[in-house]
């Protein structure tokens, strides 16, 4: 297992990557003074013109220090120094406006400044150094003297100029108590000591024979480690050992920089806070010692604090350059510049795409060169392969290969180069080949996993090769395979596009069939590695798979459950069984045997965040070389420092309608917060108080009585809600570190969102018994008006009661006439009945007979008025003698007036015939009757007619659509007992419509047919057809499509009426079929001779 945290971290831990927080970063001054951290784990810091400042990581919250009335006359103050006491307390010194104390219970403020009349005051109002002491006394060292306070609020003032044991100068720079319990006193001019039973000592100056008016005796900084004490000058650092002063010696030929700080950190190394950056000694060796290849971190910066916080992070506070912070721990990252540290740094800043490591050679592959890394040597060479090389692998023999996106290379190692590899490509005859992935196994057997063309095997002991997965690459376009893995005689494929494949190595058979319990997130398989207990990883762009073939089982881990991102290029399972997975936002570790993920990125000491390929390999020694883009990464796994910690996490601001709540300096709970009506949102910003990497902190909330469930926050430190229904809630927040471990207790609030003013209870309350009593008033008001009512009715039923006997008698008086008279009218209204029956019938036919009145006296006047103007107008020519007699105008006048005097005749006929049929008084002459010869006289008849609208007429006898049986005339199947007088009006009739109704050069066929029941007759023509809507009126009386005044064809609409009335009446039928602008068939027909013969 891994070696976590601090446990052997002495005599390594270092510093990485100084962070800094500027005014850019929200930080309101680039002066910071003094560094300090609360009991709940907020950062304090003090500044120029900004007063006290808190900090959760991501934000900045001023506090003021003095009162109202002082803010407002003088506004924001220097403060030099801050000291956080025991109990929480804060005691903030300013530049020239006294002590300010914040109790840690109440949060009160509590001015403390100077007053020269008293001696128990502040010595002067500018404050230098602030210091607690082992009794819980506060020190407060001023430009004008020395005071204590003890933990009862008295002040006394110590070496004051007119006491019995005065300081040497009353400007004290430093404070600081060895465990002995003595205090030390730093000054302008020397040091003293204080002990409670002998007082202040006499000066001890660094160099007693220094010019009074020199600043050589400035004791700037003190502090202590058991009972040596460590001082801090203008031009060099003592170390003061049983009272031997002992000058610790600063790098050769150099002066030690001015001091303005002296701490301890974690490995009781001295760190020295200096105008020129931050410098470490060695309290053993009694000298100061480099920072790796630097004297000193920060050498441009005037280091005016130094603060190791609770998680191991140091903060510097600098004059005018901002906020540093790193963190501070063991080492175990490296890179290429520390293996080969005389070559330039430049060198090694290139993308490493494959990784490998045999024999203390370490392989690297780039974009377009293979480079070999001799550690003993310490030499590097590179050789060109114009494409980048994507898997570098040694074979049983020894000999080493890269595949990259132009071919396979071999390395000789006697020639020291590189020569390509085509035989199994020419034996494919294929291209040189893009290869992504190359496996070689016990065998010697080659497998290339190549872009867009499958897998290729090769034997180079036969010189034989085979093709996988071609036809399966290429239905896709760009597909590849990417990644390939052999175990047990299978070899895993991982493609672009088609997921996850496999081949028989020892068959060379594709599985087909699918791995029971498996299913991808994406089919973009980028890496297939062995893992843990015999199971394969998976990298997938939707995250990575850990797949169990034993008992087919797999567990998804992804962004949502702790990976940095979904997006995992390569993963690798070390010696340990601990897993290692690479993406873009850094190399992830899970530990074995655990659910936790931790995430190393160039904060913890990476080369490069950024992981683009899967180039990870662990060498003979366990050490991993992970491949960046800025370069290789050297693990260290046994030195990898985990953050262990539970972080604490606090809720550092409150928003009501985007306006912030006050917050409190002195704790880290809120009160109850109550939204009115009025207030529509809330938010939450909270933070985990670990600073290591807040851009990692992760983040678990739920709004109880809201939210289902916990949400993840990554990379968001705020929760923000809107209109929340009424009721009470609790905010609960918990917070991870940099490394994914999450605090055991919730940062919580309360929430109250008050309901309006008519959701009160006492409000719903006073409602509900304002209508109860309504309810009561209104049920009272009516059971009096019942009483009342009922009193009335008891009178009248009395009264009634009497009345009733009366009625009683003159009703059986009457009902006995009654039943007399009822007899008499239920006769009468019987034969009403009748009448009113009869009556209907008789208004019935009045009605019909009116209407037929009218549609006669509409058709008649038309049909009548237009031969009578024809035959008045010839006429009347002829009688003017407007022609010549015998002439040929003459004759055409006269042949006018005979047509019309002949269609006046069949207009009187058709109206008489309709007479007869409606008075049953028509008599049909029946005889026998050849139907063919009767159709063909009517058509020779219509010749004429037809000619004069320019429409031919055709008989046809063959078969009709019903199966009719074609005969010729004279066959005893076209016979029928009919009236031949009355069936040649129905023909004439059929005919005259159908030419009238054809277009000119259109055709009309009369279609005969007899199926030995019945003898058919069809008139079909092509004209304009009859209109849908009119279709069921067509044999009605004086029924026209056109019935108006102005219509184109002549007619009285009678014409198909008689021809209906004849056809029944010879127990015959008669239809039409037509469709509008398509023409019109209507046929009838008759029973054949001896069928159903009787005269009528």
């Amino acid at each position: 297992m891994l070696c976590w945290a601090a446990v052997c971290s002495h005599s390594v831990l270092s510093y990485h990557d100084f962070k800094r927080i500027g005014v850019d970063d929200g930080l309101p001054n680039a002066t910071i003074y003094s560094v300090a951290q609360d009991k709940h784990g907020y950062i304090w810091l003090t500044s120029t013109n900004s007063g006290l400042l808190r900090y959760d990581g991501y934000t900045f919250t001023e506090f003021p220090l003095l009162s109202p009335a002082e803010h407002q006359q003088v506004g924001n103050q220097d403060v030099g120094v801050l000291l956080i006491g025991r109990n929480n307390t804060l005691w903030a010194g300013t530049w020239g406006y006294g002590l300010s104390r914040i109790d840690g219970v109440s949060g009160k403020l509590h001015r403390i400044v100077a007053d020269e009349s008293s001696e128990n005051a502040l010595a002067g109002m500018y404050i230098q150094t602030l210091m607690e002491d082992k009794d819980g006394a506060v020190w407060v060292g001023t430009t004008l003297g020395l005071n204590k306070i003890n933990p009862d609020g008295s002040i006394i003032r110590i070496g004051s100029p007119t006491s019995a044991q005065p300081l040497i100068n009353q400007r004290i720079w430093s404070l600081a108590q060895t465990e002995d319990g003595t205090v030390w006193i730093g000054t302008a001019q020397g040091l003293h000591s204080y002990q409670q039973s002998t007082g202040l000592s006499k000066a001890f100056m660094l160099y007693p024979d220094a010019d009074p008016q020199s600043r050589d005796n400035e004791i700037r900084a003190l502090t202590t480690h058991h009972n040596d004490l460590w001082l801090g000058g203008r031009n060099a650092l003592f170390r003061l050992q049983q009272g031997k002063l002992q000058k610790i010696p600063f790098f050769p030929q150099q002066q030690t920089p001015i001091i303005n700080v002296l701490r301890f950190d974690a490995d009781n190394r001295l760190l020295v806070g200096t105008y020129n950056g931050m410098f470490r000694v060695d309290p053993e060796l009694l000298q100061f010692v480099s920072f790796r290849e630097q004297q000193s971190l920060l050498p441009n910066v005037n280091v005016r604090s130094i603060f190791l916080d609770r998680t191991g992070v140091l903060w510097l506070g600098s004059r005018e350059s901002g906020l540093y912070f790193a963190r501070h721990n063991k080492s175990a990252f490296s890179a290429l510049k520390n293996l080969l540290p005389t070559l330039p740094a430049e060198q090694f800043n290139f993308t490493v795409t494959s990784v490998f490591a045999a024999n203390g050679v370490i392989w690297l592959g780039s974009a377009d060169h293979l480079y070999r890394i001799d550690r003993q040597q310490q030499q590097l060479k590179r050789y060109a392969t114009g494409g980048r090389v994507n898997s570098i692998r040694l074979d049983q023999q020894g000999q080493l290969y890269a595949a990259t996106d132009v071919g396979l290379y071999q390395y000789n190692s006697k020639l020291d180069a590189i020569s390509k590899v085509t035989t199994p490509f020419t034996l494919a005859k294929s291209s040189d080949g893009n290869i992504r992935d190359l496996q070689i196994e016990h065998n010697g057997q080659f497998w290339f996993g190549l872009w867009g063309e499958g897998v290729l095997a090769w034997d180079p002991a036969s010189d034989k090769v085979v093709s996988y997965l071609k036809e399966e690459m290429r239905q896709k376009v760009g597909d590849a395979v990417q990644a390939m893995l052999l175990k047990d005689k299978i070899l895993w494929v991982g493609s672009r596009y088609s997921g996850l494949l496999r081949i028989d190595t020892s068959t060379g058979a594709v599985l087909k069939q699918g791995l029971t319990g498996l299913k991808l997130p994406s089919d973009d398989v980028q890496c297939v590695e062995p893992g843990p207990a015999n199971a394969v990883l998976l990298c997938t762009s939707k995250g990575l798979i850990l797949y169990q073939p034993d008992n087919k089982t797999q567990q998804h881990w992804h962004s949502g459950n702790g990976l940095p991102s979904d997006n995992i290029v390569g993963a690798y399972t070390d010696r340990r069984q601990n897993i290692w997975l690479l993406s873009a936002k850094g190399l992830t570790l899970r530990p074995a045997g655990t659910e936790r993920f931790i995430t190393f990125t160039r904060q913890d000491g990476m080369v490069a965040t950024e992981l683009a390929f899967k180039s990870i390999y662990e060498d003979q020694t366990g050490q991993l070389l992970v491949g960046t883009i800025s370069g290789m990464a050297l693990i260290e796994p046994d030195l990898l420092w985990v953050n262990d910690r539970v972080p604490q996490v606090a809720i550092s601001q409150v928003l009501v309608n985007n306006k912030s709540l006050p917050a409190q300096p002195h704790t880290a709970q809120w009160p109850l917060i109550k939204l009115t009506p009025a207030d529509n949102s809330v938010e939450f910003v909270f933070a985990s108080l670990d600073y290591h990497d807040v851009s990692r902190n992760q983040f678990m909330v739920r709004l109880k009585g809201f939210d289902k469930d916990w949400l993840l926050h990554s990379g968001k430190n705020s929760a923000y809600y809107s209109n929340l229904p009424s009721g009470e809630y609790l905010f609960e927040v918990r917070g991870s570190n940099n490394h994914g471990l999450f605090s055991e207790e919730n940062a919580t609030v309360r929430l109250v969102v008050e309901p309006p003013w008519w959701q009160h209870r006492p409000v719903q309350g006073a409602l509900l018994f304002l209508v109860l009593m309504l309810m009561l008033g209104f049920h009272q008001y009516r059971l009096r008006h019942i009483r009342q009512i009922n009193k009335l009715l008891q009178n009248s039923v009395q009264e009634r009661a009497k009345a009733q006997l009366i009625l009683e008698t003159k009703v059986t008086e009457r009902t006995k006439a009654l039943e007399d008279s009822s007899l008499t009218l239920s006769l009468r209204t019987k034969q009403l009945e009748k009448s009113l029956l009869e009556l209907a019938k008789t208004n019935k036919e009045l009605t019909r007979l009116d209407k037929l009145k009218d549609e006669f006296i509409s058709t008649v006047s038309h049909e009548l008025r237009t031969p009578l103007t024809s035959i008045r107008g010839a006429v009347g020519l002829i009688a003017q003698k407007v022609v010549q007699p015998e002439s040929e105008p003459y004759q055409l006048l006269v042949q006018t007036a005979l047509n019309n005097c002949e269609r006046l005749s069949n207009l009187i006929n058709d109206l008489l015939d309709v007479q007869k049929f409606d008075a049953g008084k028509f008599v049909l002459q029946r005889t026998e009757l050849d139907l063919l010869d009767a159709v063909q006289q009517a058509v020779t008849a219509m010749k004429t007619y037809s000619d004069k609208y320019h429409v031919t007429m055709l008989v046809n006898t063959e078969q009709l659509a019903d199966d009719f049986s074609a005969a010729k005339a004279g066959d005893s199947r076209y016979l029928v007992m009919a009236d031949p007088l009355r069936i040649r009006q129905v023909l004439d009739n059929l005919l005259s419509n159908a030419i009238k109704f054809s277009h000119p050069g259109g055709q009309v066929e009369v279609m005969l047919s007899s199926n030995g029941r019945e003898v058919r007759v069809a008139v079909k023509d092509e004209g304009v057809g009859i209109p849908a809507a009119f279709q069921h009126r067509v044999f009605e009386k004086f029924s026209q499509a056109d019935a108006s005044d102005s219509r184109a064809k002549e007619g009285t609409g009678l014409g198909l009426t008689i021809c209906k009335r004849i056809i029944e009446s010879h127990e015959g039928q008669i239809g039409f079929q037509s469709v509008e602008q398509q023409g019109a068939t209507f046929w009838f027909s008759l029973p054949v001779a001896g069928k159903n013969d009787s005269l009528m």
